[in-house]
């Protein structure tokens, strides 16, 4: 069938997207560079034509939003979407063919409270069924903006705050596979990613004794129904996900990159040639396809600015290069920056640009703009 001008060529930049993020065959193929910066393209889109100007100046092939819910609505805020959507269109626009796109839970004190006492299990907070028509919705409202869309069902499930502790595994896997398939099912160039996973579990402590997160490893061990060694355990109909790849969160803050930590299951920049390991042992148990397991994509990374976390930028360039090196190395599929410049409030508790908040530039963006 012949298709009209405008669907010809939706379609091509849908192929492009696609093939933008597919490392050529060579050993030396370097991941697609990405940005998120959601204070300059949707919380102040008067600033979206600069952040898209340097993105191009940068050679960025990715972006990255992230889209509110609060785990009861069945449709996304229209009004936040319209502004991702505008952002795709012009991101698009500037050459940037493909995006990645997180719901985001409201974080709520609610799902792990301070104390000894037990929180709440997952699926009295969050509903699937309001979930399966939200992400059936933002799906259809992105369809055709002019890059193929990635989607991370949730973001940062191994964090308490977003999804509880009880019953947190088991809800990630069925809302993975709802969102494969009502995803699918509305727009059939779109990618589905498992993952979006925090490096590491934050402490245990005096106020959360019970912790505030799990490691990576764990995680996907309990969600896909794996033991310690990454056999499976239970029917595999029960444990399997769904995906065309994997999403990770590489921060490691103050450490050297090259630096690997101890524990295998925390999955920071370091640790990547575990976290693909690890990845293959559980494709091999076939409840997560080979095809997902081997594409890794790093969807947010960053030294920060301000803080206690804060490094010097001069080390934070040095590490930068160090980090695109592991990366490269590893054969990951993208490198998204966190922030190009700091937020536009003062107040804001991260900071990670590569330039200040008024766009000066920082030794980091430097690099940063260099890597190849």
């Amino acid at each position: 069938m012949t298709l009209p001008r405008a669907s010809r060529l939706l379609t091509a930049t849908a192929a492009a997207g696609a093939l933008a993020l597919v490392p050529a065959g060579a050993a030396d193929a370097a991941p697609v560079k990405g940005l998120q910066d959601q204070d300059m393209t949707v919380n102040n889109p008067q600033l979206s034509s600069s952040f898209f100007a340097d993105a191009k100046e940068a050679k960025v092939g990715i972006t990255r939003y992230n889209v509110r819910w609060d785990g009861k609505s069945s449709a996304p805020d229209p009004g936040q979407v319209a502004l991702v959507r505008n952002a795709i269109v012009q991101g698009a626009a500037a050459g940037i063919r493909s995006v990645t796109v997180a719901p985001s839970l409201s974080s709520n004190d609610k799902a792990n409270p301070r104390g000894k006492k037990k929180g709440p299990t997952a699926a009295s907070l969050i509903s699937s069924s309001a979930y399966t028509k939200y992400i059936r919705s933002l799906a259809t409202s992105l369809k055709g903006s002019g890059a193929v869309v990635y989607y991370a069902p949730i973001n940062e499930p191994n964090w308490y705050r977003f999804i509880p502790k009880r019953g947190g595994a088991t809800l990630y896997r069925k809302l993975v596979n709802i969102a494969y398939k009502e995803i699918k099912s509305v727009d059939s160039t779109a990618k589905v990613l498992f993952g979006e996973l925090l490096p590491y579990a934050r402490a245990k402590s005096k106020n959360y004794p019970n912790g505030q997160s799990t490691d990576p490893g764990d995680f996907v061990r309990e969600v896909l129904g794996l033991d310690s060694k990454y056999r499976a355990k239970g029917k595999k109909s029960t444990y399997t996900v769904k995906a065309d790849g994997v999403s990770l969160h590489t921060y490691d803050f103050k450490a050297d990159p090259r630096k690997k930590r101890k524990d295998r299951d925390q999955w920071t920049q370091a640790n990547l040639a575990y976290a693909k390991s690890d990845l293959k042992k559980a494709a091999k148990t076939g409840r997560i396809s080979k095809t997902a397991a081997g594409r890794i994509y790093l969807t947010e990374f960053a030294y920060k600015t301000k803080g206690s976390d804060k490094i010097s930028t001069s080390k934070a360039k040095t590490y930068l290069k160090r980090a695109w090196d592991v990366a490269k190395k590893q054969k990951v599929r993208s490198f998204v920056w966190y922030q190009l410049r700091d937020p536009q409030s003062t107040g804001e508790l991260w900071q990670s640009g590569l330039k200040t908040r008024d766009g000066g530039s920082r030794s980091t963006w430097t690099t940063f703009r260099g890597l190849k």
